[in-house]
């Protein structure tokens, strides 16, 4: 009675854990909507259901176990003599697999040689050991065979150069379809609220290395005073971005970012203007002055 008690109980704090995890994952079901990605919610729902199996799975071996030792109670002394006399299925699995030699023959395999009183026994590889080997072996040859014989499947070089050609072709149709009525000379900021939000985000992304996230400079300049290396405004901003600065580690974005997304860049920094954030570096080039333009 003591036992179906503990079990009782046992088996209602397992039954607890799963209720908790169910609820955890309604509760990121709920918050799916709220910034989390499908992808996410993809771990997040393949991880509860691993969990929830374990458990389903650690209450049965423990039922098993309380099962068999009711059985064992039940057997007679005969009974329990001859079971244990005679090794189980998985035993004789296990020894099979292993191929072990019997204690009586361990004089038979030591070597003539020990290392501070250590001493080796000469037994060959299991079996399930020399089997992973020839598994890895007929691998080896089929792989031989696919990337590099018959070559049916591209290897990692031609994989990247494929997925390389095919973005660039993706980003030449959709650079097709943008209508640019400006250039460098003609543009003007945008105050648009989602594309300065995207020239934030690669702000953030790719210019805070040098400028920090705030702007306040770092081994680049600071872009939060009214003092520039190459102009302010946004005709002289554009045009550092675009065209990038000689023998400095600002580099040209033309090629690898559209006009409208430079110029959304453009249009967020100068939204740092006059920010005056913590800890950044002092004025740094000539003062601009836009009335002076």
């Amino acid at each position: 009675m003591n036992i179906l008690r503990k079990f009782k109980h046992k088996t209602s704090a397992l039954m607890v854990a799963i209720l908790m995890l169910l609820g955890t994952k309604s509760y990121a079901q709920t918050t799916a909507g709220s910034g989390i990605s499908q992808e996410t919610m993809l771990y997040i729902t393949f991880g509860l259901v691993f969990l929830v199996s374990l458990l389903v799975l650690l209450v049965a071996i423990y039922v098993l176990q309380l099962l068999k030792g009711f059985i064992r109670k039940e057997m007679t002394e005969e009974q329990l003599a001859r079971q244990e006399a005679e090794p189980g299925w998985f035993a004789k699995l296990w020894a099979k697999w292993n191929d072990f030699r019997p204690m009586e023959e361990e004089e038979e395999l030591l070597l003539d040689h020990d290392y501070d009183g250590i001493k080796e026994l000469d037994n060959h590889l299991p079996p399930w050991w020399k089997g992973l080997f020839y598994v890895t072996v007929v691998y080896a040859v089929v792989y031989l065979l696919i990337f590099h014989v018959f070559k049916t499947a591209p290897l990692q070089e031609e994989q990247y150069e494929r997925e390389i050609a095919a973005a660039e072709a993706l980003k030449a149709n959709a650079e097709a379809d943008l209508v640019v009525d400006f250039d460098e000379n003609t543009v003007t900021a945008t105050t648009d609220a989602t594309e300065l939000a995207d020239g934030q985000k690669f702000f953030e992304a790719q210019c805070a290395v040098c400028h920090k996230a705030d702007g306040g400079g770092l081994a680049g300049p600071n872009l939060t005073d009214e003092y520039w290396r190459n102009g302010g405004g946004i005709s002289n901003i554009y045009k550092v971005i675009k065209n990038g600065v000689p023998n400095t580690a600002m580099i040209s974005w033309e090629s690898q970012l559209n006009p409208i997304r430079m110029r959304n860049v453009a249009s967020y920094v100068m939204t740092l203007q006059g920010t005056n954030p913590p800890g950044a570096l002092p004025p740094d080039g000539e003062l601009y002055e836009p009335e002076n333009e």
